[in-house]
């Protein structure tokens, strides 16, 4: 992505004669590029980035927030023993909160974004709480075809 000065450039440079690929060499971009800016300038569009369309997402800022906050409580009222929640969890609970329902590999882009952090057991746990560590093997065993996720 170029900025709106580069654009300029890449239009003040033709004008003054340089062809395509020494715009392209001088500025650091591609020749497609710079022929496509050329282009939009000619037919007499702005060089400015311009809005896309499509759907807004139900997911704005406060949603994200008060998301966060519910699947932090949710977490640690349903494990006590090592704070964590599934995909599957997630999606049910937004689901429930904003009425949309994504697919889990939405869902772990959403929790990525929240800050959350995908976990899987380790040889030996950070504070090493050998019953905790125990637990937390046998039931993700159980469970392993669940993804498990964590605040980082």
């Amino acid at each position: 992505m170029i900025s709106i000065k580069e654009r300029e450039l890449i239009v003040r440079l033709h004008q003054q004669g340089k062809n395509q690929q020494e715009i392209a060499d001088l500025i650091g971009c591609s020749q497609p590029t710079v022929h496509k800016w050329i282009m939009r300038f000619k037919r007499g569009k702005t060089l400015h980035t311009l809005p896309r369309s499509g759907r807004p997402t139900k997911l704005t800022k406060q949603n994200l927030a008060k998301l966060k906050n519910k699947i932090l409580t949710n977490v640690k009222e349903a494990n006590d023993s090592y704070c964590s929640v599934s995909t599957k969890q997630v999606k049910d609970l937004v689901h429930k909160e904003i009425g949309e329902i994504y697919s889990l590999r939405h869902i772990e882009r959403i929790m990525h974004k929240i800050g959350f952090s995908l976990i899987t057991p380790r040889p030996q746990h950070r504070r090493h709480d050998q019953k905790k560590v125990d637990t937390f093997r046998k039931s993700y065993k159980k469970n392993s075809s669940r993804s498990m996720w964590a605040m980082s």
